[in-house]
């Protein structure tokens, strides 16, 4: 018989194996040139160098002075250690003083009433001075008034005005406080000791002859009160400051000899200590006034 016609292509078969890989390329062009990055410098003291009169199989000797550096560190490092142990454990002391009375009786707790050395601010030691500390009332730091401001004997001050401040009586002075050692405090000092404390009390005693300090009785008014000025020039009485009290109040019967005891116990501890006093109720032939002036006990 006659061929029959051509049939259709066939569909593609499956996808043969991976070849073998080929030949490797020749080799790109350079890169772009690198930065130059010095080596450290070595620093060996002048024995150690080579010169050339060594043998080259010397060793080669670095030098002690980096051990030197160390042993300079090492030692910063044990006084500062010192530093922390007596700033965590002060004993009061020249050399080894608290900041405040309160810490040094938290440190202390065995320690007894009486005058240690304090530094509030930690700087150095040259400034540190003695106060009295008053671990009894919880650890207070007590500074006292100069001997010219401690107060006046009894007087019945002819010539002197009443409503005038102390400061301006002819035998007059404004109140000043110093250390244990009568000398005086460094305004820092003040400032530090005032930012560690909570609060500060004071006491002013007003001796009297027929005068009155604080309440008048037989007018029933507190027309004729003491007026203080404080360290911040703020003046405080009975109308305007609710920290000041009177603990006793003998002169306001106006009767013979007697004494009022005023105390300002005050959160307010740029108020004290007091600086001046105003005395207001004098000037009759049979009035006669005198006063105490107490220390200034900062509590932190």
């Amino acid at each position: 018989g006659t061929q029959g016609q051509k049939g259709s292509k066939g569909s593609s078969g499956p996808a043969g194996q991976k070849g073998e890989p080929g030949l490797i390329g020749p080799p790109g062009p350079p890169g772009p040139a690198g930065d130059i990055i010095q080596p450290l410098p070595i620093q060996t003291s002048k024995k150690s160098r080579r010169s050339p009169d060594m043998q080259d199989d010397e060793p080669v000797d670095y030098g002690m002075e980096g051990m030197e550096g160390m042993e300079d560190i090492f030692g910063s490092l044990n006084n500062l250690k010192l530093d922390i142990e007596r700033m965590k454990f002060p004993l009061g002391t020249q050399d080894n003083p608290a900041r405040t009375c309160k810490d040094l009786q938290l440190s202390q707790p065995d320690f007894a009433d009486g005058e240690y050395w304090i530094d509030p601010n930690m700087g150095c030691l040259g400034d540190s001075f003695k106060v009295y500390c008053n671990f009894t009332a919880g650890g207070e730091t007590c500074i006292y008034p100069d001997k010219k401001s401690s107060g006046v004997r009894i007087s019945n001050w002819p010539k002197e005005n009443p409503g005038s401040w102390f400061s301006e009586f002819k035998r007059g002075k404004i109140l000043s406080y110093v250390d244990i050692e009568e000398s005086s405090i460094s305004s820092v000092q003040m400032t530090f000791l005032k930012l560690l404390s909570s609060s500060a009390r004071q006491n002013f005693t007003y001796i009297c002859h027929q005068s009155v300090a604080w309440y008048d009785a037989k007018s029933d008014n507190y027309d004729k009160a003491l007026r203080f000025l404080g360290s911040n020039d703020e003046e405080m009485s009975y109308d305007n400051n609710p920290f000041i009290k009177a603990v006793s109040d003998g002169c306001s019967l106006k009767q013979g000899y007697a004494k009022t005891v005023m105390e300002i116990n005050t959160p307010r501890i740029d108020q004290v200590p007091i600086i001046d006093v105003m005395l207001n109720d004098f000037g009759d032939a049979n009035q006669r006034f005198g006063f105490e002036v107490g220390p200034v006990c900062f509590l932190g």
